[in-house]
């Protein structure tokens, strides 16, 4: 037996069919997402979705697989697909050069499975509300200098990216590169002021990492269920149990079926409000509240004098895919 795929369907439990016929967002064509795609094309995934806003800079050409100096301001998303087409011209390719929020939420809900290895805490949190809430497993990979983390969200099974107290610190949230005007301009982002340590050996491991457990899940076999790190200093991979929480705003029972209840006095002032929902759920400063179809006016007026005890309202925030539902008690 010969063929392109002839040795991975030697391995025990493989399904060529199911890889095939299965669907794969990646989102950010950067050090780890370029990794994973030319790992899940050599595998035959049969379509391949690839969103990035950005172009290729010089200082990307040090860990990401795709790009050569004669790519310097071209799209990411359309040079790693004229790459993938090469390495696999039996699979389809969609290029998507726009922000993640911008694309069509059809085309999203049909993956099998989402993979982002993405450069800003604020992108991830809006793709682990958007999977969460549309029932999509998300393999999500991070690294920084000689270090790497991968973690798996299977929604209303494991912890998602929400749950868990593993937030990085502020300057792991900077992006690889200082942000392009083009991104600064549609994501409102500020360009940041120091460049992150990142080099190729680790992007290939966290970046394979995430391409093995991209397979396993669309063969049905048991995704990876822990946070996992690595240390590649010291050569040392660490597990980490990670527990939902049970009252996490994105994957609870609480999550929009049911409406969260705050309480609230009613002296409370409505400023002093937004900011102790933003405080409780993490929200960014840019939370809108919405009562009856309207946006509240945060201002220093009572509570009392907009919302009756057991009123429902929600809270629309760009962190987030979908609008949190919320019932207030005026105490």
């Amino acid at each position: 037996m010969s063929g392109r795929y002839h040795r991975q369907q030697l391995i025990d439990k493989w399904d060529q069919e199911k890889v095939t016929e299965s669907t794969v967002a990646i989102i950010g064509m950067g050090a780890l997402g370029t990794v994973a795609a030319a790992s899940l094309a050599m595998g035959g995934v049969g379509h391949l979705i690839l969103v990035d806003l950005d172009t290729v800079e010089i200082s990307n050409l040090n860990r990401q697989l795709f790009y050569r100096s004669t790519d310097v301001n071209k799209p990411k998303v359309e040079v790693s697909a004229k790459i993938l087409e090469q390495i696999n011209p039996d699979i389809k390719i969609t290029p998507l050069n726009m922000p993640i929020e911008e694309v069509s939420t059809e085309i999203l809900s049909k993956c099998n499975v989402i993979a982002a290895g993405l450069d800003t805490f604020q992108t991830r949190r809006w793709v682990n509300s958007f999977v969460v809430s549309h029932n999509i497993p998300l393999v999500s990979g991070g690294m920084y200098g000689f270090y790497g983390n991968i973690q798996v969200i299977m929604p209303k099974e494991t912890a998602c990216i929400e749950c868990q107290t593993l937030i990085p610190e502020h300057e792991l949230q900077k992006a690889c590169t200082p942000f392009g005007e083009v991104r600064k301009a549609i994501r409102g982002e500020e360009e940041v002021d120091a460049y992150q340590p990142a080099v190729s050996s680790v992007s290939f491991v966290i970046g394979g990492l995430m391409a093995q457990e991209v397979f396993k899940i669309v063969l049905g076999l048991k995704p990876l269920s822990e946070y996992l790190f690595w240390d590649g200093d010291a050569g040392v991979f660490t597990s980490l149990a990670l527990q939902r929480r049970e009252n996490c705003i994105i994957c609870s029972d609480h999550y929009q079926l049911r409406e969260t209840i705050i309480h609230s006095p009613s002296d409370q002032t409505l400023l002093d409000f937004a900011n102790q929902l933003r405080y409780s759920f993490n929200l960014g400063p840019n939370m809108r509240i919405l009562y009856k179809a309207k946006e509240i006016a945060l201002t220093s007026d009572y509570m009392n004098t907009i919302f009756q005890s057991g009123a429902i309202f929600r809270v629309v925030d760009p962190l987030l895919s979908f609008p949190a539902k919320f019932k207030v008690i005026l105490d």
